[in-house]
């Protein structure tokens, strides 16, 4: 019997697999998608650079929410969990759009009760270092999806909330938001505090120092 660390994640590789036929989930051109990004850059990025199911280059991936709260907690990721406050600094380099695809999505549905036959975990949205996830989101794209659907890391709930979206590298014209939110209101109305640094402290010595 082999004992297995719980200090090692279970979900393991997905080399060798058949993945054809697992859970599908569609995502049609009339569901409302959000995506918090840099101010200055299109909503439709698609990384290669090493993000949780980032695929490599030539292609890449774009991580999109199904709410508005959901894409302002990814977009702080871990600057979030400790502390629940952001800076105003950072808020004002980001908006929020909501957005809809430009075409129907395939995606393989992770938060699916039958994943678990296949090997999946729910690990495979938590653990870090990112190499397993992205093995499996090549494996995915291999079996023909177009993406990943699944429960966000800093987002608590019972149900997928987020898809990572496959497409070709760097950014995609596929429209964006021409009223994207303010950063800063988002994240207050996820509940998150937005204080600004003091540019000038004045301290003031006490009686009798």
């Amino acid at each position: 019997m082999v004992r297995v660390s719980r200090d090692q994640p279970a979900i393991e590789s997905p080399r060798g697999r058949n993945l054809a036929g697992f859970p599908c989930a569609r995502i049609n051109t009339d569901v409302t998608v959000w995506r918090g990004h840099n101010r200055h850059r299109g909503p439709w990025w698609f990384s290669s650079a090493g993000g949780r199911f980032d695929l490599p280059a030539p292609h890449g991936t774009c991580y999109l929410a199904y709410d508005e709260q959901t894409a302002v907690r990814e977009t702080i990721g871990d600057k979030l969990a400790a502390h629940q406050v952001i800076t105003a600094e950072f808020a004002a380099g980001r908006v929020v759009s909501a957005l809809r695809l430009p075409h129907p999505f395939s995606t393989a549905d992770t938060c699916h009760t039958d994943a678990a036959g296949y090997g999946l975990t729910r690990e495979l949205c938590t653990i870090t270092p990112y190499d397993i996830p992205r093995k499996w989101a090549a494996a995915f794209r291999e079996a023909g999806y177009g993406g990943i659907q699944y429960q966000t890391r800093f987002t608590t709930g019972a149900g997928p909330n987020a898809a990572a979206t496959f497409g070709t590298a760097g950014e995609a014209n596929w429209g964006a938001d021409p009223a994207p939110a303010s950063f800063s209101r988002a994240a207050r109305r996820a509940g998150i505090a937005v204080a600004t640094v003091p540019g000038r402290v004045r301290i003031t010595m006490p009686p009798g120092a």
